[in-house]
């Protein structure tokens, strides 16, 4: 039986960071334990969850991929009304998640949910515009959008222009996505 060698050097708790002795003590874990550990801690924090799904490659059936954007829009689609027309912060990352997860839904061939969820998404998000003061988040909006409008302008047909009516609808402010939208619903040339 070979001995490891002992550290030569002797470390003084007051010399280690934060991150060696959290590392010290997840060490002296159960690999069951540390597993526990953070799916409880990913339920209490949604970037670490989607962290954690996006480093596992973690494949979600489609009622969580629309759980999920349900949430993300919500989320990213929330501010304080107290805070009306002013240059409010909003959470960039939960409009991130609301991109990949229509995408997701694309790809899984869902263009309907996608386009229900994009429905929803155009009326909570540009009357967050709509209430702001420079409306920047019309970009990520018109970001989320993309990859259902090249969906549903491949589809094509009736459907496709009765969407885009309806997304024409829903926009507060009136130019999110206008271009695009009034092509498919044959407004625009």
């Amino acid at each position: 039986m070979t001995r490891r060698a002992k550290p030569t050097k002797k470390f003084r708790k007051d010399d280690l960071s934060p991150s060696e002795l959290i590392r010290s003590a997840l060490s002296k874990c159960k690999k069951a334990e540390l597993i526990d550990f953070l799916v409880e801690f990913s339920k209490q924090h949604l970037e670490v969850q989607r962290e954690l799904e996006a480093r596992l490659n973690v494949e979600k059936p489609v009622s969580l991929v629309v759980n999920d954007i349900e949430t993300a829009i919500a989320l990213a689609t929330d501010f304080d009304e107290r805070r009306m027309n002013y240059n409010f912060d909003y959470d960039h990352e939960s409009y991130e998640a609301v991109e990949k997860g229509l995408k997701k839904l694309i790809e899984h061939g869902e263009l309907e949910e996608a386009k229900r969820l994009s429905l929803e998404l155009m009326k909570r998000g540009s009357y967050q515009v709509a209430c702001s003061d420079e409306g920047l988040m019309s970009y990520e909006i018109e970001d989320c959008l993309k990859p259902v409008i090249k969906a549903v302008k491949r589809a094509g047909g009736k459907q496709a222009k009765q969407w885009a009516a309806e997304m024409i609808r829903a926009d507060e402010v009136g130019f999110i996505g206008d271009a695009e939208f009034g092509k498919l619903a044959g407004l625009k040339s």
